[in-house]
Order: C-alpha cells, then structure tokens, then sequence
C-alpha cells in the first residue's frame, strides 16, 4: 500500500530545497541491501542521503510498505530507447548503433530514460552491418579513415565507440583488419573513451583480444575456445551478455552456438557479464528473461543486480549513477518484496523516479 504519494517536486517551486524522503522496507543501493526502517531522501534531482534515516517533522514522504528500492537500471546495448524502458524501471541506457545525426552528450528527454550512445558502428565497405542496417554503419577503408572517423564520433558526442568484428558465415564478409582495430582503439583511449567489439565467434575474439578492446557488445558462442574465455576473463573485458536475443536467435535455426555453457564458463573464470537487452531486438522493457539467463550463468541474484546498476554505471563512466548515495543522480524505483530473494518482483514496479521526477 502507498500511504502517500507525492510528487517530487519540480526546479523553482518552494519545495524544491526541501528534501523529499522515500520509505520502504529495504534498500538495494547498488551493491549491498539495507532493512528497517530505511528511506532514501532527494533534493534537486540529486540524492542527499540513503539508509537509516530519521524523516523530520512535518516532512514530504512518500511510504512504499513492504517494497525495495533500488537504482534505476542501466540497460548497456539498446539501439532505441523508449518510454516503456523507463515506466519499467531502466532510467539509463547506452545506444550501441545509431545515426551519426543523433549523436550528442548525455541527454534526457521527458518522458524517455537517460541515453548515451555510441553512434553509427565503425566497420569497412560491405562489412556488417552495412547490407542489413546501412543506417547506422560507418564503413573506414583505410587506419587513417578510422582515425578520422573515431575524431568524428567523439566530437559530436559519443560515450563509447563501437566496432564490428564479423566475417560472416564461412568468412564471406570483409572486417576490420587487425592494424584497423589498434588504431581506434589508440584513438578512442587518446580521447578517454572506450571500443566495445560486435563479435560473435572465436575468430572474431582473437581479433578482439589483439587489438586491444575494452568489452565485447554481445557474449560470443561459435567456436570460441577455453583459452579465449580465460584471457577475457583474465583481462577483465567485460561482455554485455545478450543472452535473451541469443537464445531468439539459437531457436531461428542459429548452427554451433554454445551460448549458456561460453556465459556459465565466463562467470566461472570470474568474468563480468553485464546487463543489455539489444532493444528492439526484444521488447521496450526491462528484459527479466535476460536477467533470468544472467541467473542461469552462474550469478546470484545480487549480482545480477549489480551488474545493472553500479558495475553498470562504472563502465559507462557515470557513476555514482547506478548507486544510492549522496551525491548520485535521484534515479530509482522500487517494487514491492525483495528482489536479491527473487528476480521475479521486479516484474511490476510499484514507483519510478528519474532524475528527481516521478514517472507516471
């Protein structure tokens, strides 16, 4: 039951420096879970204080009775971001293929979540995706087009750059050379960003691992080896997992994928699987089949909350994004029972907040 339910309150009025707490009976703030009488307390979009508070007098509150708050959801592989990304609990989210013309820092529109992007995915003539989404490709034929390319993407706004590394079935499609990749990657660290690698097999993952990426965009299941799974772990480049879209795709008739037992593997070595839905790959929400599948790798349930909030928010370079502290962006949600128990609650939200707003 919501005893109260008051919206947070909006830049200019007379409420605004007054604090607006929010009560539940359990925190998730990103990396551990606190009980009793617990609240998280926002003022101007930011959070001031989270745990064990004591509510003034006469304060503006919010009561979430027998619910959990966490961090709003950083979903890190999308290629749109719709408002039902947001009235389901994803307050962030990175686009890792888009137009060129959409590119710009960090923004939020009303109504949609908080959206980064990569822009258009750097790849060569006739490479992927350039016969099925010419849209959103930037073909390079040369290490100094590259270059240029990646000087282009970071001026207009992109967080991360994003390579294709497939030759298709058979190697019937052209890819970037190894030399090619070195030097975007030598260009994006120069500008302090990262490259996350479009890879799905073993060929493609030696590519990625000596050229020298930072994360791989999906978790690759065609003939990559024990030693390849081991040096990604061992080098701590994350995978946004995919794994859902996968699975769609090892149902379509995909040959050869091993995608639970590469994942189960991965986690194994102590690698970082992250959270990404590949939207509209699978619907505008947040995506529970994945976190199940994340779950089905080997993660607990806490970590797999972690792994789309905090460890999220690091890897976008955002954080205390993906946190509830002082300080972090008021992006949060909470739905009612306890969801490091079971993932299932976090099905239906009982309250969303983004960037100190409330979400209808």
């Amino acid at each position: 039951m919501i005893a109260a339910a008051l919206p947070a309150a909006s830049g200019g009025s007379a409420a605004a420096s007054t604090p607006l707490y929010i009560q539940a009976d359990r925190i998730f703030d990103g990396r551990t879970v606190v009980s009793g009488r617990v609240a998280v307390a926002v003022r101007g979009g930011r959070i001031v204080a989270a745990g064990r508070l004591r509510v003034p007098r006469r304060a503006r509150v919010i009561r979430l009775r027998g619910a959990t708050l966490l961090p709003g959801f950083i979903d890190l592989h999308v290629h749109e971001s719709p408002g039902s990304l947001l009235r389901t609990g994803v307050t962030t989210t990175r686009n890792l293929g888009t137009v060129e013309r959409a590119l710009r820092p960090p923004f939020a529109a009303p109504g949609l979540p908080r959206i980064t992007s990569a822009g258009p995915i750097i790849t060569v003539p006739g490479g992927y995706p350039t016969r099925i989404y010419p849209e959103i490709a930037a073909p390079v034929a040369s290490i100094p087009e590259a270059v240029a390319k990646v000087n282009s993407l970071v001026r207009r706004g992109a967080r991360v750059l994003k390579i294709a590394i497939e030759d298709g079935e058979n190697g019937t499609l052209p890819t970037l050379s190894l030399e090619q990749i070195r030097a975007i990657v030598a260009e994006a660290h120069r500008h302090r960003r990262q490259v996350t690698a479009h890879v799905h097999d073993g060929r493609a993952v030696a590519l990625a691992l000596d050229g020298g990426v930072d994360e791989l965009a999906h978790m690759p299941c065609i003939d990559v080896t024990p030693d390849q799974i081991a040096a990604l772990a061992r080098r701590r480049i994350p995978i946004v997992g995919t794994l859902h879209l996968g699975e769609l795709f090892i149902r379509r008739g995909l040959q050869g994928c091993r995608l639970t037992e590469t994942a189960r593997e991965f986690v194994r070595q102590g690698g970082t699987l992250l959270y990404g839905s590949d939207t509209p790959g699978v619907p505008g929400r947040l995506d529970l089949t994945e976190l199940g599948l994340m779950q089905r790798a080997g993660m607990s349930a806490i970590e797999v909350l972690r792994a789309a909030t905090s460890v999220a928010g690091k890897q976008l370079g955002m954080a205390p994004l993906g946190t509830l502290v002082p300080g972090a962006p008021a992006d949060l949600w909470a739905v009612r029972g306890d969801p490091t128990r079971s993932l299932g609650v976090l099905r239906r939200p009982v309250f969303v907040m983004a960037r100190g707003q409330r979400v209808r």
